[in-house]
């Protein structure tokens, strides 16, 4: 009867890891099939610069908008007309 209870376990248990393994190809082909389809483009930006051509911003939300230089940076030029 031990033996019986035993080969059901490691059956489950080997049933439960092939479920696993099949999840994660299915994950990883999904994933792939959606961004070579262009289903990510939320994560895009796309303005158009002074010649027409349209740049795409791939960066996420938070990179795209943060001040590249601080404002204690930078150089300040005295303009004098002559």
């Amino acid at each position: 009867m031990f033996f019986f209870k035993f080969a059901l376990f490691v059956f489950i248990a080997f049933l439960a890891v092939i479920g696993w393994i099949i999840y994660s190809f299915y994950r990883q082909i999904h994933r792939t099939v959606h961004r070579f389809k262009g289903d990510f483009q939320h994560e895009q930006e796309q303005h158009p610069n002074a010649d027409g051509n349209i740049i795409v911003d791939q960066r996420p939300e938070a990179k795209r908008h943060r001040q590249v230089i601080k404002d204690n940076e930078g150089e300040y030029v005295d303009f004098t007309e002559e």
